[in-house]
């Protein structure tokens, strides 16, 4: 395994000269470089691995990094891993790329000397940080009523039915009975 950790200029893997066959690299960058912003602090460890033939390069890199995130139900603060993956499919002819899907597919002359995966990873890892932000999947929240954290005391507020008024007539009938 290639151990590279100066990627000047991103993340790249020098292709030209590389026999055919499976080469395996592992990169450990800081999260300034991808710009990912100031909730990734940590650094970041890239594994790939590419398989060189005559016609094509199939490259599978997976990633791991870890970012802190406000809860969305009771602001705080906390770490999250976060792992992603992806395969590319690197060929040397347009005709050769209908075959793969279209995000997973990149054509490159035959004379490139290096493949730059900094896009690649940057994107991957931003598309692995979930839409809900939660501590923990359990976690209760804050009080509507006094902003209390309810995940580390009973809140004493009396909660009342937020009943969408449109169903008061409905709920008159009900009451008739």
């Amino acid at each position: 395994m290639k151990k590279i950790n100066d990627a000047i200029g991103g993340i790249q893997i020098r292709i030209s000269g590389l026999s055919n066959g499976m080469h395996e690299y592992h990169f450990s960058i800081a999260s300034e470089e991808l710009m990912l912003g100031n909730n990734f602090n940590n650094g970041i460890e890239i594994d790939s691995q590419l398989e060189k033939s005559s016609r094509q390069l199939l490259l599978k890199t997976v990633i791991h990094t870890s970012a802190v995130f406000q809860c969305d139900r009771c602001l705080k603060d906390f770490n999250k891993k976060l792992d992603a993956q992806y395969l590319m499919f690197y060929v040397y002819h347009q005709d050769e790329a209908c075959k793969y899907e279209t995000d997973e597919v990149s054509v490159i002359s035959p004379d490139t000397v290096f493949i730059d995966i900094t896009e690649d990873v940057r994107q991957m890892i931003m598309l692995s940080v979930p839409l809900k932000l939660l501590c923990d999947e359990d976690c209760k929240g804050l009080c509507p009523g006094c902003g209390n954290d309810l995940n580390v005391s009973v809140c004493t507020c009396v909660q009342e039915s937020a009943a969408d008024p449109r169903w008061q007539g409905l709920k008159k009938l009900l009451n008739k009975r």
